[in-house]
Formats: structure tokens, C-alpha cells, sequence
């Protein structure tokens, strides 16, 4: 990437006076709650449900907490509603998109709140009937884009992001994004500790992806402890994607600002002493009326031969989107006969 000027767009303080409405919209065959100018609404908390083991609970800031089981399995820190809200600029998903249009390279963060006015947007939230699916989406209409992500959740698989960009616009555009989610916590530090050890915690923090994967682990390099022994973490938090083509990964939040100077970026494959996030860094080109789509996938409370597993799937020819689309889908269907037997 060159060191050319990065625009913020052509009008400045875009002051949103749209209508906050909601509605029932069908989205890919199932029936959502449509949230339109969400961020015309003061934020507010909102919980995603399983018919599993998972648990989340999510800020409309973007910010969140969710694991499996109860706040020792965290794959964000487990903190109160007030907390999680102030912390969504560095806690959840994070997208920042580099668009180059008309011979401009122009710096876009879908959801930010301090980028908010710069440009002409609308964003909506969708929640679907159910309750196991979540969806933000920003429209840009300055520059033609439109961002999405939704979270959803797999007893297989964990919890599942997944994000599409999409040309709204008449315009083509080379585009530079790198998408993610930050502050994942290391499977094994438990509830208090997040809250009154919090930065003992980050100094035995240990990230590392597995080479030509995509795969990244994030573990103790050794458990918390006030006895004279060692003790060792035997499970790690993981995350991988799929989708993604030519993409090279960050696994912690380093080099976000090198990114957003126009700098250029490398692949980091060991981290150590600092908080886990794990982003996607892809460059590609689309036109009007097209899209692109990846995910991410996290998971807590995984020992070696689940981390072992994993890597065979990513490594296999198997078609890794459909099966994990089938196996949301059979949460979803389970969900729905649990509710139905409690009626």
C-alpha cells in the first residue's frame, strides 16, 4: 500500500434526521424485526439466544459479551451492561474499509461511532423472530457501499460472524478491508479475575496462528496461580474464517492505525503480552450490483484434538460455509421445537 492521502469523505457532518421506524422484513427466506435509523435511538441492550449452550449479549453500539455455559467460559470479557457499552470501541466486531474511487482513497469504519456525520448513512438493525440472529447493516451513500454482519451460533461450531460488502452505487471500487473482532479472551480466566486482574491477565496473554491456515489460538502461557507450581493452560480459545481468498491475518489490534494511516500491514503469526483480536486483511475489486461475503468463526474451551479437528476441516475440500450454514440452521429449527414444547 502506498502512503497516498486517505479522504474522510466530501461532505462533513452529515447529520442524520431520518425517522427511527421498525417493520417485519423477510431476509433470506425468514422473517426479521427491522430496526430502521437505529442510530437515530439512544443504544440499548439486546440478548441472542441457542438452543444450545451459548449465551450473548450485545450492545446496538456493536459492543458485546458472550461464551458458552455461564462467565467462565467467556470469549469476551463477562462485564456489566455499562461497561460493555463504553467499551464497544474495542471490544466486538471491527471493520475498517480503504475504498479507491475516481482516483481517491477514501477511509471508511463501518459502526464507528466517532466517524459519525462524515458521511451520509443509513444503518438498521434486523433481529430475527427466533431470536438466534442478529444483523447490522450500514449503508454509505456517499460512497455506494453497503456493510453488513450478523452473529448467530452453532453447537458445532461456536459463534459465527458473518460479513458481506455490497456496491449500492454506480461506482466502481478497489477496496482494502479488514474485518474482525477484538479483545478475545484465553479459555480459562475466569469471571473475577477478568474484573480485578485484568492486566496480569493481559501480560500472560499468548496468540498465535497456525502457519497457511487462517487459524488462530489464543491461550494462557500459563494458568493464574499463588501456588510455587506450574500450571498449564490445556485449552485456548480459537478462531478461523472462511471465505476469505488471498487474505492474510492480524491477530491482535497492533497495527489498526498503520492500517487507517494507509500504511501497509503484515501478517502476524506470534503475539505475546497483549489482548487477542483476530482480523481478515483481504484487497479485492467489485463493481455495480456485486458483493462479496466471508465469516469468522470463535470458539472457547478448546483442547488439542478439537484445535487438531479444526485444522482438518480448514485443510480439507470440504464445502465449510454449507456446513455450517446447515448446522445454524439446525439450532434454529431446535430452538424453535424447544419453544414450541414450553407453550
Amino acid at each position: 500500500m502506498t502512503n497516498e492521502t486517505l479522504y474522510l469523505g466530501e461532505n462533513p457532518l452529515n447529520a442524520s434526521s431520518a425517522v427511527v421506524d421498525g417493520d417485519y422484513v423477510t431476509r433470506d427466506g425468514e422473517s426479521f424485526y427491522r430496526i430502521a435509523n437505529v442510530d437515530g435511538m439512544d443504544d440499548f441492550f439486546i440478548s441472542v439466544v441457542s438452543d444450545s449452550n451459548h449465551w450473548m449479549f450485545i450492545s446496538t453500539r456493536g459492543g458485546l459479551s458472550a461464551g458458552r455455559t455461564d462467565c467462565d467460559s467467556a470469549l469476551f470479557p463477562y462485564y456489566t451492561e455499562d461497561k460493555i457499552r463504553d467499551n464497544s470501541d474495542n471490544t466486538g466486531s471491527r471493520t475498517v474499509v480503504i475504498a479507491e474511487q475516481n482516483g481517491k482513497r477514501i477511509l471508511w469504519e463501518p459502526f464507528s461511532q466517532s466517524h459519525s456525520g462524515i458521511y451520509n448513512l443509513t444503518r438498521n438493525l434486523y433481529k430475527n423472530v427466533l431470536g438466534d440472529k442478529l444483523i447490522f447493516e450500514e449503508t454509505n451513500h456517499d460512497l455506494g457501499l453497503q456493510f453488513s454482519y450478523s452473529w448467530s451460533t452453532s453447537d458445532r461450531f461456536g459463534f459465527v460472524k458473518q460479513s458481506t460488502i455490497a456496491v449500492t452505487g454506480d461506482i466502481d471500487s478497489n477496496l482494502e478491508i479488514l474485518d474482525g473482532i477484538e479483545n478475545l479472551l484465553p479459555y480459562g480466566v475466569l469471571a473475577g479475575t477478568q474484573n480485578e486482574l485484568s492486566c496480569l491477565v493481559d501480560a500472560y496473554k499468548k496468540n498465535e496462528l497456525v502457519p497457511d491456515s487462517g487459524l488462530a489460538v489464543y491461550a494462557m502461557s500459563s494458568i493464574l496461580s499463588d501456588k510455587a507450581e506450574p500450571s498449564e493452560a490445556l485449552s485456548a480459545t480459537t478462531v478461523w474464517s472462511y471465505g476469505a481468498q488471498n487474505a492474510t491475518y492480524l491477530i491482535s489490534s497492533n497495527q489498526l492505525s498503520e492500517f487507517r494511516s494507509g500504511h501497509a500491514i503484515s501478517e502476524e503469526q506470534e503475539v505475546l503480552g497483549r489482548r487477542g483480536s483476530y482480523f481478515v486483511h483481504q484487497a479485492f475489486a467489485l463493481s455495480q450490483g456485486e458483493d462479496r461475503s466471508w465469516g469468522i468463526v470463535a470458539d472457547v474451551n478448546q483442547g488439542p484434538a478439537a484445535v487438531r479437528d479444526t485444522l482438518s476441516l480448514i485443510e480439507s475440500e470440504s464445502d465449510i460455509q454449507s456446513l455450517i450454514s446447515s448446522d445454524i440452521e439446525a439450532g434454529s429449527q431446535n430452538l424453535e421445537r424447544l419453544i414450541s414444547t414450553a407453550d
